[in-house]
């Protein structure tokens, strides 16, 4: 729970440096933005893994099968890196990188989307007896 204030006291900071940054470099600061990025993540890995194993475990409690899971888990991860990515575009003043960012997010989430698709409509098909 200390990892919050500990990355909202670092942003801050940095936000206020990166304020005097870009007035005369924004090259370094839009940098600056993608260290603290990605700083941020590795710190927060070890509680990613934790939510993880929880969802795993209340799969295996509900009695839903873990390869349905897995797809849900993905979209979640493939929105949050595309939400990243899009922001850095973005914060480099490329609003048309982020939106072809944004659009490669959407497409793989409909990839990654397709078992699960296939899986309702085998299920349906199988109710209505097609």
């Amino acid at each position: 729970m200390l990892w919050v204030p500990l990355i909202t006291g670092l942003a801050v900071v940095l936000v206020v440096v990166q304020s005097q940054l870009r007035s005369f470099n924004q090259p370094w600061a839009i940098l600056l933005s993608t260290a603290f990025i990605v700083v941020s993540v590795i710190m927060l890995i070890p509680q990613l893994a934790q939510i993880i194993s929880l969802f795993h475990d209340l799969s295996g409690s509900a009695g839903v099968d873990y390869q349905y899971l897995g797809p849900v888990l993905k979209t979640i991860a493939v929105a949050y890196v595309t939400s990243f990515g899009a922001e850095i575009c973005r914060d480099a003043d490329e609003n048309a990188m982020a939106a072809v960012v944004e659009l490669a997010g959407k497409i793989v989430i409909l990839l990654v989307a397709i078992p699960v698709v296939q899986a309702i409509l085998y299920g349906i098909f199988g109710i209505i007896g097609s």
